[in-house]
């Protein structure tokens, strides 16, 4: 039995992914802590869920924008950060800089460095992006295992001179009585505010009506602008079954000028969705709308095109999702055996 800290800045609750990892390791006979960064002080310190710990840290609760608090608190986290273990698994390269003197795999979701751009392109959003690039490539060139959560993240990885196993969030099928009902839901964190003003708009002219639920540094700007809007409020995982029983159709959009879209991200709510037999919206032309289409996981739409979105949504409605591929668990033991056998 290995002792694996696993090492997130986020305060994982839920952090699907993540315990999804820790929970396959568990079961592999590992002693497996997750170390988290809760940044609004709000969930428990220690606790312990299906024979895997999470252990989260408080400095100081951040809420809304504020990006030079935050980036010298997740400074704070990962310096504070004392990991006597036999692996650590870093997830998402803005957890580059934990000491760790054992093997080390590097997980990576998304590509942090674009997570800046996101809230803007002043000098300092490009500043820390380029900070975050730089972080980025010296923890892709020391990690000993990398693995991906989308496909084409691998071609980025390759860029820099090392090989990748891709391990996506997919999710074993289960079975679930989807509603006939007009209803469209976007589930998860809402970061963004553009995409969810399409979603309603174009919602309100396919006539369905909106569900949200999640938590993220644009909700309040969200409600401010759609008082009336259907918002369920953050969720655990236990909660996922329920929420997906009261929608027929998925939105997953996201702005295509974000490199993440371009470099190949995959939407965990599309993979989500299709688990529990409802179809997506997706961008159009992208590589998730690609796999949107291969798979004939729901239907694709142009970003920001109202009408053909509208379209879209009421494509999807009612249609069957069959032969959704299952979780990737040997792709992740594989790679974890690799440094502990």
């Amino acid at each position: 039995m290995a002792r694996i800290a696993m090492v997130v800045t986020n305060a994982c609750a839920p952090d699907p992914r993540v315990e999804r990892h820790a929970l396959w390791l568990t079961e592999m006979g590992h002693d497996v802590e997750i170390h988290a960064w809760d940044r609004q002080c709000s969930n428990q310190i220690h606790e312990e869920k299906n024979g895997y710990k999470i252990v989260r840290y408080r400095f100081g609760a951040l809420t809304g924008s504020m990006p030079i608090r935050t980036w010298f608190m997740k400074k704070k986290f990962i310096s504070n950060l004392e990991l006597d273990h036999d692996l650590l698994i870093l997830n998402d390269t803005d957890t580059s800089n934990v000491i760790f003197q054992g093997p080390i795999i590097l997980d990576i979701h998304d590509l942090a460095h674009t997570w800046p751009l996101m809230r803007g392109k002043t000098p300092l959003h490009r500043f820390a992006s380029m900070r975050m690039l730089s972080q980025a490539k010296r923890i892709i060139r020391k990690a000993d295992e990398i693995i991906v959560s989308a496909p084409e993240f691998r071609k980025w990885i390759a860029e820099y001179g090392r090989d990748s196993t891709c391990v996506m969030n997919r999710r074993n099928p289960e079975s679930l009585q989807v509603t006939s009902k007009k209803v469209i839901g976007y589930i998860g964190r809402i970061r963004e505010l553009e995409p969810i003003i399409s979603l309603i708009e174009s919602a309100k002219k396919a006539n369905f009506k909106v569900v949200l639920a999640g938590d993220g540094v644009e909700v309040d700007n969200v409600l401010e602008m759609n008082p009336d809007v259907d918002y369920r409020g953050s969720f655990t995982e236990a909660d996922l079954p329920h929420l997906m029983k009261e929608i027929s159709v998925m939105y997953a959009m996201y702005d295509e000028n974000r490199a993440n879209i371009k470099l190949g991200a995959i939407p965990t709510k599309m993979l989500d969705a299709a688990a529990f037999g409802i179809p997506s919206i997706v961008n159009q032309n992208t590589p998730m709308g690609d796999l949107c289409e291969s798979e004939k996981l729901g239907k694709t739409a142009p970003y920001g095109n109202i009408e053909k979105i509208s379209e879209a949504i009421i494509q999807a409605h009612g249609m069957k999702i069959t032969g959704v591929k299952g979780e990737e668990k040997s792709e992740f033991i594989t790679v974890v055996r690799r440094l502990l056998d």
